[in-house]
């Protein structure tokens, strides 16, 4: 990514979601002691809100937008009515990103695997998907 390592990605974050403004941020990060201590990989307000803008966007947003007719009446006797958006991704393209990221390589499974208390195999332990019976049937 475009942040140097963990801390500065902190840092980041920090700033960002912390009150102070793009002018104070600015003078932040060009403070000596923020320069010599935390090491930032941008060297102002601009430099930080490019590398910013250069994170990857993930999937977009759809909205629709919903007229809801209510049982109250309004001023002229008719229905009272009401515009919602209502917004959402497509969820099979959140999973197929998820699936697709490699930081979470390690932390999928996808063949069953039978886990028992001990070496006897007496008693199963059903703590994951993958270790259900159904996850067996399934892919059988």
């Amino acid at each position: 990514g475009p942040f140097a390592y963990q801390a500065d990605w902190e840092l980041v974050t920090w700033l960002i979601d912390s009150s102070a403004s793009q002018t104070e941020i600015d003078k932040f990060l060009k403070l000596n002691v923020t320069r010599e201590q935390t090491h930032p990989s941008y060297a102002g307000k601009r430099d930080l809100l490019q590398k910013i803008d250069a994170l990857p966007l993930g999937l977009g947003w759809t909205c629709h937008t919903f007229v809801i007719h209510g049982d109250q009446l309004d001023y002229n006797g008719e229905k009272c009515t009401k515009e919602l958006d209502i917004w959402y991704r497509n969820p099979v393209a959140c999973v197929s990103e998820l699936l697709a990221n490699p930081l979470f390589r390690e932390h999928m499974q996808f063949s069953p695997e039978k886990l028992f208390t001990d070496d006897s195999k007496e008693e199963q332990i059903i703590n994951e998907m993958w270790t259900a019976q159904w996850w067996w049937d399934l892919q059988a």
